[in-house]
């Protein structure tokens, strides 16, 4: 309240902005030195972060020289995901099995603007170049054998001039053909009719005993019916993956979350935000239900500001990374039930339009539905808490910690009935 009585001096100059980073190149010695580890190298695999948002030509004409298939971080999948025939997705916990082939298949490794963190992630006995405009990050998740501080655009442009053409593109093309492969059957879940053939009763036995909507098909159902220039929120958890795997970014789509922080209840505080900004844009929020319901006031918010946010609601009564984390721990589900309320009828008493779907051959058309609906909508959807994202490289104890989590759910489940 003081600062707006307060008086500007006379002849105070104008606030203005300079720039903080004029773009850098490392020295020539470093770049050939770089070189050379490239041209020595038979295989290279390189892993991209949101740090090449703005080299996305240079980015992708290395991979073309060198025929290296190209990781995504999934803050780079906004800028770098379409019409990219070298990317084979995430890896970690969101990842895929061709981002671990793409990571143990090349003898050489060049991290291009990241800082990626999951560092039990990396491969291990490679070679590592690291491009980054910020020395400190040189070397903080995986040692590196040499770091280049620059920016990616202007430092690829002098690589590409050094670096030797690679005709060998059997790297390249495994790891897309397992990319394209997964897809291909990550594809198969979006089917609603996919629970009903013989194959999806066998497997809906193992992980949808409840016969709940697949989040694969909800998530692929948004991305089918979305503009081309929606901006996406997500929040940090099992929506991410979904989105990951079944969100194709264009040239003029935008994404947010909670990438650094992980913090939940992200994707609706978020989608507010970015429809107060640019009412004009459509914006889509991925919700999980533990997220939302932390938040639930804030759909008053939406009403009261009459904000545009279509709201999508996960809802598997699951704080479903915690479950999925504890069960590759080796530990029998605990503490992530959540007594979810009917959010559709929570949200239409606040004043939003709502609809709880829960039959898989309702999705498509109410998702179409509620993207096209003017004003904030909410679509409460009833998705399966037992689906299982296994990540693109599973270790020998994970795989012992999740059958015994099993077991051990089993047991109890058993000694409670």
């Amino acid at each position: 309240g003081d600062i707006g009585g307060l008086d500007v001096p006379k002849k105070t100059k104008a606030p203005r902005f300079i720039r903080a980073h004029p773009a850098t190149v490392p020295d020539d010695e470093s770049l050939t030195s770089a070189a050379t580890l490239i041209n020595d190298a038979d295989t290279v695999t390189l892993l991209v972060g949101i740090g090449a948002r703005e080299a996305r030509p240079q980015v992708l004409a290395l991979a073309e020289r060198l025929k290296a298939p190209m990781v995504l971080t999934l803050k780079a999948k906004e800028e770098l995901e379409k019409d990219n025939a070298y990317q084979v997705g995430q890896s970690g916990l969101i990842g895929n099995p061709a981002a671990t082939q793409a990571f143990e298949g090349g003898d050489l490794l060049i991290l291009i603007g990241t800082d990626f963190p999951y560092r039990e992630w990396y491969p291990e006995g490679k070679t590592v170049i690291q491009i980054d405009a910020k020395a400190e990050q040189i070397g903080r998740r995986i040692g590196v054998d040499l770091g280049l501080v620059g920016h990616v655009a202007p430092t690829v442009d002098v690589l590409l001039a050094k670096v030797e053409n690679k005709t060998n593109e059997a790297h390249l093309r495994t790891a897309r053909d397992i990319y394209l492969k997964w897809t291909k059957r990550q594809a198969s879940l979006t089917d609603p009719e996919h629970d009903r053939g013989l194959i999806g009763k066998i497997r809906e036995r193992l992980d949808n005993s409840e016969e709940r909507i697949r989040p694969e098909l909800l998530a692929q159902a948004v991305n089918r019916h979305a503009a081309q220039d929606a901006v996406f929120s997500t929040d940090t958890g099992m929506t991410t993956v979904w989105l990951s795997r079944f969100v194709q970014m264009t040239d003029r789509r935008a994404l947010l979350g909670s990438f650094n922080l992980g913090s939940m209840a992200n994707a609706m505080p978020q989608a507010l935000g970015a429809q107060a900004l640019d009412r004009q844009r459509q914006v889509i929020a991925f919700c999980g239900d533990g997220g939302i319901s932390m938040l639930l006031g804030d759909l008053i918010t939406a009403v009261s500001h009459n904000l545009d946010v279509k709201l999508i609601v996960f809802d598997n009564g699951r704080l479903g990374m915690v479950k999925l984390e504890q069960e590759q721990g080796g530990l029998p589900e605990f503490g992530t039930v959540l007594q979810n309320p009917d959010f559709a009828a929570v949200a239409r008493a606040i004043g939003l339009h709502a609809v709880r779907v829960e039959k898989p051959e309702l999705v498509d058309p109410e998702v179409r539905a509620a993207l096209a609906h003017p004003g904030p909508v909410l679509l409460d959807v009833l998705t399966n808490p037992e689906e299982i994202s296994v990540p693109g490289k599973v270790k020998l104890d994970q795989g012992w910690g999740f059958a015994m989590s099993k077991i051990r759910e089993t047991v109890l489940s058993e000694g409670d009935s």
